[in-house]
C-alpha cells in the first residue's frame, strides 16, 4: 500500500470517526434565485471535532447520486467534493457563486445536501453512524440584460443627430 493511500485512508477514518454523530442543520439564501446569482449556504453540526462538512448539489440534469458546486459535470463521491470549514462552534459556511462554475444550470429546482461523511447520496446507506441535511434553492434564468441608461429613447436620440447631421453635411456640401 502506498504512502498516499494511507494517508487517504487515516483522512477518512479520522473525519469519519471523528462525525459519526451529530446533527447537521443547513440553509441557504436566497431559496428563490436567479441563475447567476451568490447563494449563501450555511448551518451548523453538533459533532464539535469535525473539520470539514461536505456539500453537493441535486437538481435538472444532474447526476442523481450529486455533483460538486464548483464543476457540475463532477459527480460527487470519489475524492470530489466540495467542503465548508467547520468553526470550532460548529457552525459553516459556503457562497456558491452561481455565475462561476463549470457547466450549466437550467431554471428549476435544487436541493443542496451537507453531509458529515465524503459520500454521495447512492453511497448514504448507515443511517446510524452519516448525519445529512438538506436545503431547496430554485433557480429561475435571469432577466435579460440591458445596457445600463440606454432605453429606447437615447436609441431614437441617437438616430435623430445622426440623421440632423447626415442632413446639415449635405446641405454644406459634405460627402
Amino acid at each position: 500500500m502506498g504512502l498516499r493511500t494511507v494517508l487517504s485512508l487515516l483522512v477518512f477514518f479520522l473525519v469519519v470517526t471523528g462525525a459519526a454523530t451529530g446533527a447537521i442543520s443547513i440553509d441557504a439564501t436566497p431559496h428563490d434565485a436567479y441563475i447567476g446569482d451568490r447563494i449563501h449556504i450555511n448551518g451548523t453540526i453538533d459533532g464539535k471535532n469535525l473539520i470539514a462538512i461536505f456539500l453537493f448539489v441535486t437538481g435538472p440534469g444532474l447526476d442523481g447520486a450529486g455533483v460538486t458546486l464548483e464543476n457540475i459535470h463532477l459527480r460527487a463521491g470519489s475524492g470530489y467534493f466540495t467542503s465548508a470549514f467547520v468553526n470550532p462552534d460548529g457552525s459553516f459556511a459556503y457562497d456558491w457563486d452561481t455565475s462561476f462554475i463549470v457547466g450549466n444550470l437550467v431554471p428549476g429546482k435544487y436541493r443542496i445536501y451537507a453531509v458529515n461523511v465524503p459520500l454521495n447520496l447512492a453511497r448514504l446507506t448507515d443511517t446510524d453512524s452519516i448525519s445529512v441535511s438538506s436545503t431547496e434553492v430554485t433557480f429561475r434564468r435571469p432577466p435579460p440584460r440591458s445596457l445600463p441608461g440606454f432605453g429606447p429613447c437615447v436609441f431614437f436620440l441617437f438616430f435623430l443627430v445622426t440623421a440632423t447631421l447626415g442632413l446639415y453635411r449635405r446641405k454644406e456640401g459634405g460627402p
